[in-house]
């Protein structure tokens, strides 16, 4: 394998100005610069990025913990834009992704030893079960952490506005006549948490009670929403809308609700979250929270590269704005104007 040293020895220069070259630094004459360049190419040279690392303390890479569902992965469009939108960022500021396992097997318990042993330069946690002690453990070391809708005080964070987007959203069926406003809500985190807040304090403002129509179910899954429409068709609470927690399990409980005879809208109102592009191809086109998946993986990417350059170490949290997309899947409630 051709080293910097057989460089030097062909160039008849040190093996400091090779590096030099290589590494984009020093006063080299621009001759000298382009025959090394040249002659590296000739020669087949190829850069050792693990011994680099150890020299500069830095590999210019980054982690992913992306841990989704099995069966719908990278295909989540949220997760899947969130992750393009901060990789195209962090290429940009010369840094390479690296996804990380979910297997913990393979990193025998501990996220921080097997990140710590890939050299990582910074953590970027798009999804994954904030509660289990590996990512506690992960987020409270002094690697360089950001996190979409991490819960942890003291870490960076970016997230859409979760209390004001299920608030605008429960208002939104409201000002269209509904009062009996199902509001289905997915796996216990902090952000399902923040949803069903602004969803009882959007009920609050109209007098009504909060949770007569309160239900959970889990997030992103198709068994999920049939699961949690057929529990909704056990109650004989005359709702006239229903709120999912996402876009995918909305679609699949719209596809449940025909097995009962519910046609959507007509008889029942539905609404998503998340404003994946499948709600828009539907019919009738789903009625959703759109989140700003792009930005939010580029404000991600620059939180953390600015971490691992030390430009900016103080952590911080960034909400973005969300906005309502208004599909066909909901029609004027009982209480709406003729």
């Amino acid at each position: 394998m051709v080293t910097i040293y057989d460089i030097a020895r062909e160039c008849n220069c040190s093996s400091a100005t090779v590096s030099k070259v290589f590494n984009n630094t020093g006063n080299i004459s621009a001759k000298k610069r382009q025959e090394i360049l040249e002659a590296a190419e000739r020669m087949g040279y190829v850069p050792n990025i693990a011994a680099r690392s150890l020299v500069n303390s830095k590999s210019n890479m980054v982690g992913v913990l992306l841990f989704v569902d099995k069966a719908l992965g990278l295909r989540h469009e949220l997760f899947s834009e969130i992750l393009n939108a901060f990789r195209v960022q962090m290429e940009a500021r010369q840094y390479e992704i690296l996804l990380i396992s979910e297997e913990a097997k393979l990193w025998q318990g501990s996220l921080l030893r097997h990140c710590n042993a890939l050299r990582l330069d910074g953590v970027f946690c798009l999804s994954c079960d904030y509660d289990a002690p590996a990512v506690k453990e992960l987020a409270a070391s002094s690697l360089p952490l950001v996190g979409f809708e991490i819960p942890y005080e003291g870490v960076s964070c970016v997230e859409s506005k979760n209390y004001e987007a299920s608030k605008n959203l429960t208002r939104y069926l409201l000002a269209r006549g509904h009062r009996d406003i199902a509001f289905i809500a997915g796996t216990d985190t902090f952000i399902t948490r923040e949803r069903i807040r602004g969803y009882r304090d959007a009920l609050a403002e109209q007098g009504l009670p909060p949770d007569r129509y309160l239900q959970r179910c889990g997030f992103f899954s198709k068994d999920e929403g049939e699961i949690a429409t057929r529990l909704l068709m056990t109650y004989d609470k005359g709702c006239t809308a229903a709120m999912y927690p996402d876009d995918f399990t909305a679609i699949a409980g719209m596809r449940e609700l025909k097995k009962y005879g519910i046609s959507v809208p007509e008889d029942l109102s539905v609404t998503g979250f998340d404003g994946i592009t499948l709600g828009r191809l539907i019919s009738p086109q789903l009625t959703t929270v759109k989140q700003n998946a792009s930005e939010l993986g580029r404000i991600a990417a620059d939180i953390l590269a600015d971490r691992v350059e030390g430009t900016d170490t103080s952590p911080c949290s960034v909400r973005l704005e969300t906005e309502i997309f208004e599909g066909e899947s909901v029609l004027p409630g009982p209480y709406g104007k003729e």
